[in-house]
């Protein structure tokens, strides 16, 4: 697998399926393999409903979610639990960064060579 995607989400019910449209738009234009992990972060709206009914229809999709909300870094630590790709990034579900960045940071990586 290319590319695990960690989305925390926090009351974003009617953000994630806008998140999803638009991360799977830009892997699969890439042709990137990937999955996308939703972390519920102890929501009290409907985020965990909506998220259990896209991981049922969307192969790609994972769904973990807290019990309580224990900030934005746990959520993403619980995220990183069920990683299984080469690559990670970590995006909001708010859409204030937009996802179609995501191919020109990953090519600023592979191009960098880590020590």
């Amino acid at each position: 697998m290319d590319i695990s995607c960690i989305v925390p989400c926090l009351n974003e019910e009617k953000n994630i399926p806008a998140i999803l449209k638009r991360l799977k738009g830009v892997f699969e234009k890439e042709g990137y393999s990937y999955e996308i992990i939703f972390v519920d972060d102890g929501s009290s709206d409907d985020s965990w409903k909506v998220l259990k009914a896209l991981k049922a229809k969307e192969p790609h999709v994972k769904a973990v979610r807290l019990n309580r909300n224990y900030g934005q870094h746990v959520a993403i630590l619980a995220g990183l639990e069920a990683v299984k790709g080469d690559y990670i990034v970590t995006i909001d579900a708010d859409l204030q960064n937009p996802p179609e960045e995501i191919p020109k940071m990953l090519l600023s990586v592979s191009q960098q060579v880590l020590w």
